[in-house]
């Protein structure tokens, strides 16, 4: 990866500077070409007519003027030829008139000055030919040309290009080692995290990479962190599942095995105590079906599975039909239970809201007081239904609180029940766009609420 950084770098480095030296060479090459152009220009427009004004003036008389033009308008270190409007050579300041015609680009008519490079025919030199207009009363009675040679000029413009190049070379170096070092800040945290990476799982996910590199580097040194983070929680996530199946089916499955065997027996066993026998068997079976019920529920909002059947519920009606389930085992303990609702419907899953109800329900019975009562109060907002569920109990203290609603989590280990009942029933109330809030005090009791809108969401069947 080193190697291809540095590569690109050159290469964007090579084609800048070729770009800029080309640049560089025709910018310099106008430059140079057009100054000479305009220094004859300049000697062009600077010298005083060699004829008076009000002269009658014709190409006959441009050819009697020629020698004083050629005196006075001649540029040292240049030739100088004088040209007719149409190109037709008169004299040239080399003393030689060899009747040639050139072409005169109509520009030159307009009293502009052009050039152009050619090769002189009998030195095969590269030379410069400068037609720049000879004016009289604001017309262009002739034309000068001039020619000078290149080599010297080209001479300088390749001297030029090539402290360019030098300078370039020196350039690019110096990024080369720009490129060497950043390739290194780049690649060697880059090869760190890889490395620590490997070694994460011999480590079992417990060490982490320190989070001081800049940028994204930092943010894939983060999201390293946090998925080691959460492969340790699945990892204690399977060992609270492991734990805690394994002793909620050791318990039920150790009566059920004692009193069938017992019952193999029945000569030592009373009608009463046959009965009783069954009596557990059949408690503990139900147990274990709720067990497993509760496990199937689980998996499948873990793994995003649920489907919401979704229909017109009345809330009112579910309330009072869990409280109706839930009063002999609240009157058991001496708590009443205490509705306020309000007509109202919905668009929900009633079985799933049930079962919401249902089990926050019954954990208030669980922790609640003995002759206490439990409230549960349901009223409308403007856009969603909120039902609370207030009991006087033991409470939940702080440092649980936060924990309460995770997978398997229970405050007393050795209590009864899966730990599930609470991370259920958050997925379901989330699932109708819902949420559910706990608040409790130590030593005085819990309000939970739940909130679920009143457009209702899921899929209807």
């Amino acid at each position: 990866m080193k190697q291809k950084i540095i590569a690109y770098f050159m290469i964007i480095i090579f084609l800048t500077l070729s770009l800029v030296m080309s640049g560089f060479g025709v910018a310099a090459t106008y430059y140079y070409y057009q100054s000479i152009a305009n220094t004859f220009q300049q000697q062009a427009e600077s010298v005083s007519p060699v004829w008076t004004r009000g002269t009658d003036f014709s190409s006959i008389k441009l050819r009697d003027y020629s020698d004083d033009i050629i005196k006075q308008y001649e540029v040292k270190g240049s030739q100088l030829q004088l040209l007719k409007r149409d190109g037709k050579l008169i004299q040239s300041s080399t003393g030689f008139n060899e009747g040639t015609t050139y072409y005169v680009d109509p520009s030159v008519l307009s009293l502009k000055t052009t050039y152009k490079t050619e090769k002189n025919k009998y030195s095969g030199e590269k030379i410069m030919a400068v037609y720049t207009p000879l004016i009289f009363e604001g017309q262009t009675v002739g034309v000068l040309r001039y020619v000078v040679s290149l080599t010297k000029i080209d001479s300088l413009i390749m001297h030029l290009i090539g402290i360019g190049i030098i300078i370039c070379v020196v350039v690019a170096v110096i990024v080369l080692l720009v490129s060497l070092k950043l390739g290194n800040s780049i690649v060697r945290p880059l090869n760190d995290i890889i490395e620590f990476t490997q070694k994460m799982p011999e480590d079992k996910y417990r060490k982490r990479i320190k989070e001081i590199y800049p940028n994204e580097l930092g943010e894939m040194a983060k999201m390293l962190n946090y998925m080691a983070d959460e492969i340790l929680k699945m990892d204690r996530l399977k060992s609270d599942f492991i734990s805690s199946v394994t002793h909620e089916l050791r318990t039920p499955l150790t009566g059920i095995k004692g009193w069938i065997e017992t019952i193999q027996a029945p000569h030592d066993l009373s009608d009463e105590e046959l009965k009783f026998g069954l009596g557990i068997i059949s408690d503990e079976s139900e147990r274990l079906i709720v067990l497993v019920e509760d496990l199937l529920d689980f998996s499948k909002y873990q793994s995003n599975r649920i489907e919401l059947v979704t229909s017109s519920v009345k809330v009112d009606k579910i309330i009072n039909e869990v409280i109706f389930t839930l009063k002999q085992k609240s009157e058991k303990k001496g708590i009443r239970l205490v509705a306020n609702t309000i007509p109202v419907t919905i668009t929900a899953d009633g079985n799933k809201l049930k079962q919401v109800v249902f089990n926050i329900l019954d954990n208030a019975i669980n922790f609640s007081y003995k002759d206490s009562a439990i409230n549960i109060i349901q009223t409308i907002n403007q856009d969603s239904v909120l039902i609370q569920i207030i009991n006087i109990g033991i409470g939940i203290k702080k440092e649980n609180l936060e924990h309460i609603m995770e997978s398997f989590y229970k405050i007393d280990p050795k209590s009864v029940g899966t730990g599930l009942g609470l991370a259920i029933s958050r997925s379901i109330v989330d699932n109708h766009g819902g949420t559910l809030q706990i608040e409790s005090e130590y030593g005085k009791g819990t309000t939970v609420n739940i909130s679920l809108p009143l457009e209702g969401v899921g899929i209807l069947h």
